[in-house]
């Protein structure tokens, strides 16, 4: 009995250590599993993002890493000679020597480069794109005027299509200036004499073509007689110079004189209202409103495709030297 009683007590030991073993061998798979499903967790391709830090076609332009095609519809302005050759390609270091060949004449100058480069990025107000921009690049020093003059030429360059392309350019020297403002508008003025002065707007579009908005020539005293010179001499005589301003807008193709006599003394108001009434009359000018000229210069801007507004934005472009 006492033997079976042992026998008994030795079973229930070995069925209590066999449990006890399923159990920890449980436990221990369940830590396994658990731990499996912490070192690979399930993640949807949706959810991986690969950054990317390539340089855009500008800043490779800028680097020398890749050329830019002059556009097919490429202007230069009032360039003498052409500067680059429609369709050609050229790097930033190719670009720079057409231009130093081109304004530095050995004949009269040992200047063989421009004194610097620089580069801004504007916005095109006729895209709907709020990150569409052209790259302008400026190469100054160019003595266009005279030595040292701090004179420089713009090239605009656009991408389309995953290409470069140059679609336009402006100089500036010793008697004009330019100012690029950031929305891709232009501001220009320049000086033809002490009385004869110009001013105009135009915009850089999103192909980077540059467009007018207006151009105006401001007169003043002896030069207001570009108005009609036979009935400025009849009225003036070629000796006098009246304190009369005229200014001459150019918008959209139409031509609108404006007349100013805020400057004029009352004793030769007489004779400016005489000049002015003449011209009229005999010379067919039609003098506009100040209401006349905003009225056209909004169609204008209808006209390229770019909101009124944009024009009175006065944010300049920010240039960096390369």
């Amino acid at each position: 009995m006492k033997k079976f009683e042992k026998q008994k007590t030795s079973i229930k030991t070995a069925l209590a250590i066999s449990c006890l073993g399923m159990v920890l061998w449980g436990c221990a798979s369940e830590e396994k599993q658990t731990n499996e499903l912490v070192i690979e967790p399930i993640v949807s391709e949706e959810d991986v993002q690969t950054p990317s830090n390539s340089p855009s076609l500008y800043e490779q332009f800028l680097h020398n890493s890749v050329p830019a095609t002059v556009g097919s519809d490429y202007s230069e302005g009032d360039y003498t000679a052409q500067i680059l050759e429609k369709n050609s390609t050229l790097t930033l270091t190719e670009l720079e020597s057409r231009v130093s060949a081109y304004f530095f004449d050995p004949e009269y100058t040992d200047k063989t480069s421009c004194d610097r480069i620089q580069y801004a990025y504007v916005n095109c107000p006729d895209s709907s794109d709020a990150n569409a921009k052209n790259l302008l690049v400026k190469f100054v020093g160019l003595n266009i005027y005279t030595q040292d003059d701090d004179s420089y030429a713009v090239f605009v360059l656009t991408e389309n299509d995953g290409q470069l392309h140059i679609a336009s350019s402006y100089q500036c020297w010793a008697r004009s200036e330019t100012t690029a403002y950031a929305n891709g508008i232009l501001h220009s003025f320049g000086s033809g004499g002490a009385g004869d002065h110009g001013e105009g707007l135009s915009v850089l579009l999103f192909d980077g073509t540059q467009k007018p908005i207006y151009t105006a020539e401001i007169l003043s005293g002896w030069w207001t007689s570009y108005v009609n010179e036979s009935i400025y001499n009849d009225v003036f005589g070629e000796n006098t110079e009246p304190n009369l301003v005229v200014s001459i807008y150019t918008i959209g193709g139409e031509t609108y004189h404006q007349y100013d006599l805020t400057y004029c003394e009352d004793e030769e108001k007489p004779l400016c209202e005489d000049y002015i009434d003449r011209c009229h009359e005999e010379a067919a000018i039609n003098w506009g409103t100040e209401e006349e000229v905003h009225a056209a210069i909004q169609n204008q801007c209808t006209a390229v495709g770019i909101d009124y507004s944009a024009i009175d934005q006065q944010e300049e472009a920010v240039w960096s030297d390369l």
